[in-house]
């Protein structure tokens, strides 16, 4: 389906884009606040940078340290604002993104880079070439929102972006002579975060210089943060550029809103498949009702859970983490009340550099004696007789 981008008559009035915004003091202005009544980009404006700015919106906000920020940033845009409990601090919204004084206090084993990308990013670029046909492409430092748990805190929130057009260009080059690389992820920071001209000049390089890339995909939190982020013009564009996979962020069904999803079935027209990259929080997402409500709300706009991350052990990231059990139990019970298309595969991020590595149950067991016994999500037992090399080696 080709998308326009012929400007259109708008329906309600528009906020005038070259007028400074303001922040949204109070709960009552904020909740009268129509996000779709101006620009994406005009709405950044408005986003909250300290936990002092949210006190006029939110009761019982933690007071922390401003050295904090010089740690890592604080953002939040106002539609997010929005979907905050007003007086709850566990409100699964506020636990992602309100900054805490508790990130200070940095574990011996929490790494800055805690994936190693710098050890397989290319000299010069911005691309991390891991796997023999896989390759990252960094293209912003910056998000629209800054995730507390976010695994590139050694990049990301820094007042400018990090990531000049020399470094692009050393990627685009980098790309161009590796011919074995035909998988290619835009990240950052958030490439959503771009303007419409950047993206583009971005995408279309790739296709022009590195033909060779037959699987070309985003990875964005914006769409979440800041739905009207998806206009008929980025829709355009991803279909132009044959954008195959857009990978979201989703991790608790409050964050799907009718306005979400919405803009996510325009971007379906597009052609391209979108997927779902969620991460387990403690606190956020971390038992299986919560977990199964947000698989099924997925696939019913038509979004793919894909991967259910382990959270990286960033510097300040320990709140956060589960332990293997945990997610196991997790992963366990949740296969046994959601159909398969609908189960996210279970991954760790191996620390130092391993890449990514299914977590997965023991539904299937060989013990020492050679019997093989299956165990079902409600502990049914089970010996698999037909399985057992004795009994093939008599067929």
């Amino acid at each position: 389906m080709a998308f326009s981008t012929e400007p259109k008559t708008p329906s309600k009035k528009v906020a005038d884009p070259t007028r400074p915004s303001t922040i949204l003091r109070t709960r009552e202005e904020l909740d009268a606040f129509d996000v779709t009544s101006e620009g994406w980009q005009r709405t950044l404006q408005r986003r909250y940078k300290t936990h002092e700015d949210m006190k006029g919106i939110l009761n019982y906000v933690e007071d922390v340290d401003m050295a904090l920020y010089d740690h890592f940033n604080m953002r939040v845009t106002p539609y997010l604002a929005q979907l905050m409990d007003r007086d709850n601090p566990n409100c699964p919204i506020r636990k992602q993104y309100m900054p805490f004084q508790r990130e200070l206090n940095v574990r011996p084993y929490e790494v800055v880079d805690s994936l190693a990308e710098d050890d397989d990013m290319q000299d010069g670029s911005t691309v991390v070439h891991r796997y023999p046909n896989r390759a990252l492409l960094l293209v912003t430092t910056n998000c629209g929102t800054y995730c507390r748990y976010c695994t590139r805190k050694r990049l990301v929130s820094h007042a400018e972006d990090a990531i000049n057009r020399q470094k692009l260009e050393k990627g685009f080059c980098y790309l161009e002579s590796h011919l074995e690389i035909d998988d290619c992820l835009l990240s950052g920071g958030d490439p959503l975060l771009l303007n419409d001209r950047q993206l583009e000049d971005i995408l279309s390089q790739i296709r022009t210089r590195a033909p060779h890339v037959k699987f070309l995909r985003i990875g964005s939190r914006l769409p979440v943060q800041l739905p009207t982020r998806i206009t008929p013009e980025l829709c355009a564009i991803i279909e132009r550029y044959e954008v195959q996979m857009i990978n979201v962020q989703v991790n608790h069904s409050k964050e799907i809103t009718p306005l979400f999803a919405e803009r996510i079935r325009m971007l379906r027209k597009t052609g391209t498949m979108i997927g779902n990259q969620s991460v387990l929080l403690k606190g956020v997402n971390d038992n299986v009702a919560t977990l199964r409500d947000l698989c099924m709300d997925l696939v019913s706009c038509g979004i793919r859970p894909y991967y259910c991350y382990s959270c990286d052990v960033a510097e300040g990231n320990h709140d956060y983490q589960l332990t293997l059990g945990r997610i196991l139990k997790l992963y366990h019970a949740l296969r046994g009340f959601i159909s398969g298309p609908a189960v996210p595969t279970f991954v760790i991020d191996g620390t130092g550099g391993l890449g990514k590595m299914p977590i997965i149950p023991e539904y299937v067991r060989e013990l020492a004696n050679g019997e093989i016994w299956a165990t079902n999500f409600k502990g049914q037992v089970q010996r698999m007789i037909n399985l057992e090399t004795k009994t093939v080696d008599q067929l």
